[in-house]
């Protein structure tokens, strides 16, 4: 098994306002490669939001000389290859990657990616939420939330103890344990990460 774990933070409320993204990559089990960066937003949505610097302290002169997403992606885009892609609340880190690409004018990658959160939700009952500092706290995992590589780290963590806790070593048994749809990107097009939704029987 082979996943790419992927954390994004923006810099405003416009979802394509990448500032910095983490990556990491597991194969057999473990973690076995980490990458950071930070990213200078496109030019169009390059105000940093005071609110989105009190949640990950990046500021806009942290990223005056770093090189903008159409050229890191040059770095990650080949780490998809033969992956699934990995993220907590895919909603949103799968909706930035998409932004950010349509803005370059850059093609979707073939993807099938999996929601940690989702998972999580369908692997410990009782948590007072399923936010990532919430679950990774029930798995005694230590990290600077925030910080897009730890949490690209802890999201990997997750994943690892949801396979363990459920017994399977592929993420399609595990997606099939908690009845899961994995989302997928595509060229053109994505369908969501989704949780099928259980139907009653009328007696």
């Amino acid at each position: 098994m082979r996943a790419v774990c992927i954390d994004f933070e923006t810099a405003n409320g416009f979802i394509g306002s990448a500032c910095s993204v983490g990556i990491a990559v597991l194969e057999e089990g473990q973690i076995v490669d980490t990458n950071y960066w930070l990213i200078k937003p496109h030019p169009r949505y390059s105000y940093f939001d005071p609110l989105n610097v009190s949640i990950h302290g990046i500021k806009a002169q942290d990223v005056k000389d770093a090189p903008e997403f159409d050229f890191i992606y040059g770095q990650i885009s080949p780490l998809f290859d033969n992956a699934y892609v990995i993220a907590h609340n895919a909603s949103f880190d799968m909706s930035v990657l998409r932004h950010v690409l349509d803005l370059y004018e850059i093609p979707y990658p073939e993807i099938d990616y999996l929601c940690t959160y989702k998972t999580a939700l369908k692997t410990w009952s009782g948590l007072d939420n399923y936010k990532l500092d919430t679950v990774c706290r029930f798995l005694n995992h230590d990290f600077a939330h925030h910080n897009a590589l730890e949490d690209a780290i802890a999201c990997g963590n997750v994943l690892l103890s949801a396979l363990s806790a459920r017994g399977v070593t592929t993420i399609k048994e595990l997606a099939a344990l908690v009845g899961m749809r994995l989302g997928k990107l595509y060229a053109g097009g994505y369908n969501p990460c989704s949780i099928a939704k259980r139907t009653s029987k009328k007696a």
